[in-house]
């Protein structure tokens, strides 16, 4: 029996091998043959609801929520001007500034930055040697003029009697009325340095106050020496429950300002509020540095809210000017070409509307009566970005 190599039995097997792996292949490929076409189709997932165009509905635990800020839209006159730039200043018809009449050097102080007055009241008091001496040419002045009405007694008795001739009686009379108008100059003089009623001490001379209101500030210290010729004031007293409103009116809206005139302000002390004031006078010719029109409006600050020196923002209002849609401007969406907001349809339902803005300030916009927008209807001030990133998600 001949033997077979090792290379000749590996091909014989192979051989018999060769049907067997085919048969397997064709069994395998034939089950997933068959699972793919029975298999069970895979779930089609249900279509989401959308929401309308334009429109955000939120879930129910959705964070964007905690971010919104909702406001109800309400009814304002249309401003009659775009906003003009203001400051609040001392009603100058209402305000003291108070000099020394005299040289002198201050021993004490009355009244503080910050304190009412009423008129009369001690502010100062002055060491003054210039009073003493006002007060001893009115003593003086007075003996004199009280000598020579006794020498003017004496020369109408004497020209009676014939015992004295009518040019010395008319020379005595001249010194008496001349004694008479020294008397009153000097006492014209010391009323005006002290009331006629208050107590002359020495020449210590008290400075009082000419009118009530707040003591707005005081350049004044004890021992500082004072003079009538100074630069500065020692005490500014103004009566605060009015103030000046000067508004730098441009060349353009000239027209719009005129004496009685209303004037809505705001101050940034109060974010949100509106005050008023009424035109009083207007400029007669136009700031050539800044071409402005000095306009000036008194405002009734009775409660003290409104100090000087603070800036406002103001525009002028006209007596029949229109009602129109005010919304805050940070509920304003600006692309460049339209202007959109958010407004609250349902609680977690929100709808995107398009709108025209007639006049804008820092604080409002004022919208055109087409703009879809009703007092009272619910709009996002803050967090519109969220819900515009919502919307153009869903797009």
């Amino acid at each position: 029996m001949t033997r077979l190599s090792s290379g000749q039995r590996a091909r014989a097997r192979s051989k018999r091998l060769a049907p067997l792996v085919l048969a397997t292949l064709l069994g395998i490929g034939g089950l997933a043959t068959w699972r793919v076409e029975h298999a069970a189709p895979p779930p089609q997932e249900k279509d989401k609801p959308r929401a309308p165009a334009n429109r955000v509905i939120l879930p129910q635990d959705a964070t964007q929520l905690a971010f919104l800020k909702l406001e109800a839209v309400s009814l304002a006159p249309l401003p009659a001007s775009d906003p003009m730039n203001a400051r609040l200043a001392l009603a100058e018809d209402r305000t003291a500034r108070i000099f020394p009449p005299l040289a002198g050097r201050i021993l004490a102080l009355k009244a503080a930055p910050g304190d009412t007055v009423i008129p009369g009241a001690p502010l100062a008091i002055l060491d003054a040697p210039d009073f003493g001496q006002a007060v001893a040419d009115l003593r003086k002045a007075q003996a004199d003029a009280s000598l020579k009405k006794k020498a003017l007694a004496r020369a109408q008795t004497l020209f009676e009697g014939e015992a004295l001739a009518r040019r010395d009686l008319e020379a005595a009379q001249a010194d008496a009325r001349a004694a008479d108008a020294e008397a009153d100059r000097a006492r014209l003089r010391l009323a005006n340095l002290a009331p006629p009623s208050s107590r002359i001490e020495g020449q210590r001379l008290i400075l009082r106050a000419p009118l009530g209101g707040v003591v707005v500030d005081r350049q004044a210290n004890p021992g500082t020496e004072v003079r009538p010729d100074a630069t500065t004031p020692l005490f500014i007293l103004s009566d605060l429950r009015h103030l000046w409103l000067n508004i730098d009116l441009p060349e353009q809206a000239a027209d719009l300002a005129k004496p009685g005139a209303a004037v809505n302000f705001a101050v940034e002390a109060f974010p949100g509020e509106r005050f008023s004031a009424r035109i009083e006078q207007v400029g007669a010719m136009v700031d050539p540095a800044t071409r402005r029109i000095p306009v000036r409006a008194l405002v009734d600050n009775a409660d003290g809210r409104l100090k000087p020196e603070m800036f406002a923002r103001a525009t002028i209002s006209q007596p029949k000017a229109a009602t129109v849609i005010r919304v805050p401007v940070g509920a304003l969406l600006t692309d460049g070409l339209t202007t959109r907001l958010f407004v609250q349809i349902s609680p977690r339902e929100f709808e995107r509307r398009r709108v025209s803005v007639a006049r804008q300030d820092a604080e409002f916009a004022y919208l055109t009566p087409d703009s879809g927008i009703k007092p009272g209807d619910q709009i996002v001030v803050r967090g519109a970005l969220l819900l515009a990133s919502e919307l153009a998600q869903g797009e």
